[in-house]
């Protein structure tokens, strides 16, 4: 029995960054991409679509109400045009594979709900070099990405971006 794929729709619940951090992968996933060919809303548009819902948050970060609905207009918009893409990646399912659907840069429903527990990641941290640590992490089979976190201290638990020389730190992932 073929296994029917869906389209996920959950974008419209994303954050305003994620839905523009989709909306760039997602034009640049079926720029040139011959297995979607007639998009129902061109390359051209959606990335104006797009700029502007990015000059939207970045007005609205400044305050104010206008910038705030100027923001949540093209939120509107950008999301109306990412339905129709969707749409229309849904409609070829049924002559696409899983992994190609998964090319035009949506992710795929999975109707499997029974939970199934992920195995914490091993790793090894590599800090012989000054200024620069090192991480391995296993791969943890069915994880979609991985989260590296640390604290100072006992302080709260942070996203590994920088860190300074000289301090301690504590880590974790998942």
């Amino acid at each position: 029995m073929k296994r029917v794929t869906r389209v996920a729709l959950n974008f419209a619940a994303f954050s305003d960054n994620d839905v523009n951090c989709l909306a760039i992968l997602l034009i640049v996933c079926l720029k040139n991409n011959l297995l979607f060919p007639n998009l129902p809303i061109s390359i051209a548009a959606f990335t104006a679509l797009q700029t502007a819902f990015q000059n939207g948050i970045t007005g609205a970060a400044q305050g104010g109400k206008v910038n705030t609905a100027l923001k949540n207009e093209a939120r509107d918009a950008l999301v109306s045009a990412m339905r129709q893409w969707a749409a229309y990646v849904q409609s070829l399912v049924p002559t696409l594979t899983v992994s190609q659907v998964l090319t035009s840069g949506f992710d795929v429903v999975n109707p499997n709900t029974t939970p199934m527990p992920l195995t914490q990641p091993v790793f090894t941290l590599d800090n012989s070099a000054t200024t620069q640590l090192a991480v391995w992490l296993t791969a943890v089979t069915n994880a979609k990405a991985y989260q590296m976190q640390y604290a100072i201290g006992a302080g709260p638990w942070l996203a590994y971006l920088l860190v300074s020389a000289g301090v301690a730190y504590a880590r974790k992932s998942r």
